[in-house]
């Protein structure tokens, strides 16, 4: 969509769609039906069309692409909430409540309502809950700490507490409500259990009524992928002899940053050797190189729940191991091939990542997995500037420990630690130790707040290195206003607090906010062994 949509334009464009469909122009009728059930030419009408229109650009319906093309975005609502417009934002939900709910971008999780509670503006924290908005869900890349509820209470907003747990109550929202996908519901939810149990008769029936859809949820895919998830092998062949898209396509988002997950029926194929199943699927058009959201490709999926074969069947219809693949899984072989065929202009098209180059994607995915190797290689062939901001994310990968995350099936156990740590000294000697990335963050910070799965030496480890590259220790982020040390008392990180303390960081700090002073969150924390470390 233009950064400035024209209403007439679309109107135009709903009207040839019309047009175009009750001619049957098979590019009309692609579109229509990727976005409407059971149209016919007979009864689709331009409301039907302007429906179409809107849902192709990421809305429920036409009234609400219109609201956006009037500026009523979730851009503008942040620039009332910062700006604290109470009337603005009371207009403005009244005519899309759904952003209430809706994070700022596909790359920024940040909702309207952190931004109410971080500047404490009640009455709009009372406006976004009586519209629906989610106080517990966090932001990325440290959702544990960032969600308004938790910004809330360690920051002592005990009003703003008060009007988040009241318009909970009010809606009968659970006091730790899990991030989910709004559940369908109604007919929709009948129809997922009909495929889990595999009553086929009773799709049938929804089918002959033109009551049967198949709304695809972000998180969890369609129907198709409860029949997979289920075995029920029939109701898949029943629901793509009806049409039904084998990739579940669906989008999150509006306007300028939709966003896109594809292929959850393969994917879950892929993870659980459903062979048989998998083959329907590419019979019928499902693509083994589509990426579901955060979870990778249908090869990946078979390549991480180790089943080789299915990555021979999918490899055999089309699917790439590509480069996310073979650096994740310390494939230095494979990496060093796909390296010289990038080198020599020879690569084919599908292994090149898109909007990055393939060193780029080996360097942050063999950081990710350790492979210090593959990192070696791929450093040779990245020619940004130590002050890049992009180093950060590089700088960060490592971090996660990948294969080693408990709750993780598909990393690999069985390899070593060490890699991490190797990996992150070789980014170092590439970049500025003291980029800063998204919210004012830097390495220092994201060290602080590696997982509970990481030893408090291993942590530490990480923190000397980046101290002996010349790490700054001095500069607040952007959310918890606080230095690194503040996150290493936070999160409870008592030898890397002690060897900030020993590179001469403040253990004071009477210049931050009271509850962002180190002190502060290690007793609010509860961490006593940080306490005595400060004194």
């Amino acid at each position: 969509m233009r950064e400035h949509p024209d209403l007439e334009q679309l109107k135009r464009q709903a009207k040839e769609l019309l047009s175009g469909f009750a001619a049957a122009d098979p590019a009309a009728a692609e579109e229509v039906n990727s976005h409407y059930d059971n149209a016919t030419a007979a009864t689709f009408a331009l409301h039907d069309a302007q429906l179409v229109i809107a849902r192709s650009y990421g809305f429920e319906s036409w009234p609400k692409l219109k609201a956006y093309v009037d500026g009523v975005t979730i851009q503008r609502l942040v620039e009332a909430v910062r700006a604290n417009d109470v009337a603005r934002v009371r207009t403005m939900l009244n005519a899309r409540p759904e952003l209430a709910n809706m994070t700022v971008s596909y790359g920024d999780e940040h909702r309207a309502i952190h931004y109410a509670v971080i500047h404490r503006w009640p009455e709009i924290v009372r406006l976004l809950m009586q519209k629906g908005a989610n106080a517990r869900t966090g932001i990325h890349p440290h959702r544990d700490a960032t969600s308004a509820w938790t910004l809330a209470h360690e920051r002592g907003y005990d009003e703003i507490i008060a009007i988040i747990e009241e318009g909970e109550e009010s809606r009968g929202t659970p006091e730790h409500a899990p991030e989910t996908v709004a559940d369908a519901g109604g007919a929709d939810e009948a129809a997922r259990a009909a495929v889990a149990n595999g009553d086929l008769e009773w799709l049938r029936a929804r089918h002959a009524e033109r009551k049967l859809a198949n709304p695809v949820q972000w998180n969890s895919g369609g129907m198709l992928t409860v029949a997979v998830r289920n075995n029920r092998f029939d109701a898949l062949k029943l629901l793509l002899y009806y049409g039904f898209d084998p990739d579940e396509r669906v989008s999150s988002g509006e306007g300028d940053w939709t966003a896109y997950s594809q292929g959850y029926p393969l994917w879950y194929c892929a993870a659980l050797g459903r062979r048989e199943m998998a083959e329907l699927l590419l019979d019928h058009g499902a693509s083994p190189n589509v990426h579901v959201d955060s979870s990778g490709s249908p090869v990946y999926s078979a390549y991480s729940h180790k089943q080789w074969e299915m990555v021979e069947l999918l490899r055999q219809r089309g699917g790439l191991v590509t480069g996310d693949i073979a650096a994740l899984y310390r494939q230095t072989d494979l990496a060093r091939q796909m390296l010289s065929s990038d080198d020599g202009g020879v690569l084919p098209e599908g292994f090149k990542p898109h909007g990055k180059s393939l060193a780029e994607e080996l360097l942050r995915f063999g950081a990710d997995g350790g492979a210090t190797e593959i990192v070696r290689m791929s450093l040779e062939r990245i020619d940004w500037v130590r002050e890049d901001p992009r180093w950060l994310g590089i700088l960060a990968s490592p971090l996660s420990f990948w294969h080693h995350i408990p709750w993780l099936d598909a990393g690999n156990k069985d390899f070593g630690r060490e890699g991490y740590l190797e990996c992150f000294h070789l980014i170092l000697r590439s970049c500025d130790v003291n980029v800063v990335g998204s919210f004012g963050r830097t390495i220092l910070h994201e060290i602080a707040a590696m997982g509970d799965w990481i030893g408090g030496d291993e942590v530490a480890a990480f923190g000397r290195a980046a101290l002996d590259a010349g790490a700054h220790m001095d500069r607040r982020d952007d959310i918890l206003k606080s230095t690194p040390l503040g996150w290493a008392c936070r999160w409870g990180r008592v030898q890397l607090a002690r060897a900030l303390i020993e590179h001469g960081a403040d253990p004071e700090e009477s210049s931050a906010e009271p509850w962002a002073r180190p002190r502060s969150w290690a007793l609010k924390m509860g961490h006593h062994d940080i306490v005595s470390a400060l004194s």
